[in-house]
């Protein structure tokens, strides 16, 4: 038989992994970036102050990171009265590089889906935590691989989740090939008519095609070739009409 303190070892190290995993998704949290409600300001986590408890937004980033389309569709999000958290999936050390920018080319680092839907989960059990939340609008927003991530998360409890810049459609991969969230979830998704990062054939096709039984469920067609939508006036008017639209109280 073996000694007590070296089944208590044995006990420990068979924690370590489910310890790593957690702490590792938790430094997506404690190291993103916030934008305050009313203006374009950013903090961290750490040092969140506001008046009374807030709406608030996860926007979960793409591929390359938080880049000029996050960080502009959040201080949007934010002008409307939201706290916008978009946690760091580059912070992790857990994860590898997923895309080539320059060849806009993505499914270099296939584990990096489940990852993000990890933080997702973990973003939203962290917001319904604190104090600078009001416990009833908690939207959900995610451009390219975080998009993908927002419309294959099954969490219930969002007000409405907003997806950009993909077409929610693999035909070889049917885990992909849909919209996933909650059939009660209000969704809008946008997309260029012709995106360089979805030229592949299993790849083309809209949101819109998959919104079968959704009674609340809207797409933006932003015309011609592009990847960001952020610059188009009718997505962020669409934006903009979906938060008022689904916020409760008002």
């Amino acid at each position: 038989m073996l000694p007590r303190i070296a089944l208590t070892l044995i006990a420990l190290l068979a924690m370590l992994p489910v310890a790593f995993a957690q702490s590792d998704v938790a430094r997506s949290w404690h190291k993103a970036v916030v934008y305050l409600p009313g203006s374009a300001r950013t903090t961290t986590i750490d040092k969140i102050v506001v008046e009374k408890p807030m709406a608030a937004a996860i926007f979960m980033h793409g591929c390359a990171g938080i880049d000029r389309d996050g960080r502009a569709w959040s201080a949007m999000l934010a002008k409307l009265g939201l706290l916008v958290v978009l946690p760091d999936s580059l912070a992790r050390t857990d994860r590898k590089p997923s895309c080539d920018v320059v060849n806009k080319k993505g499914g270099l680092f296939p584990p990096v889906h489940g990852m993000r839907l990890d933080e997702i989960a973990h973003a939203a059990e962290q917001v319904r935590k604190q104090p600078w939340f009001d416990g009833k609008n908690l939207f959900l927003m995610g451009y390219s691989e975080g998009a993908v991530a927002a419309v294959r998360s099954k969490l219930s409890g969002f007000r409405g989740v907003i997806a950009t810049s993909w077409t929610c459609t693999n035909s070889n991969v049917p885990a992909f090939d849909g919209v996933f969230t909650p059939a009660e979830t209000p969704v809008l998704t946008m997309a260029h008519a012709d995106d360089p990062w979805f030229k592949a054939p299993n790849l083309k096709g809209s949101c819109a095609d998959k919104f079968a039984g959704r009674k609340n469920a809207s797409h933006v067609n932003v015309p011609g070739p592009g990847h960001g939508t952020y610059d188009s006036e009718a997505a962020r008017e669409a934006a903009a009409a979906f938060i008022r639209a689904n916020f409760a109280g008002r």
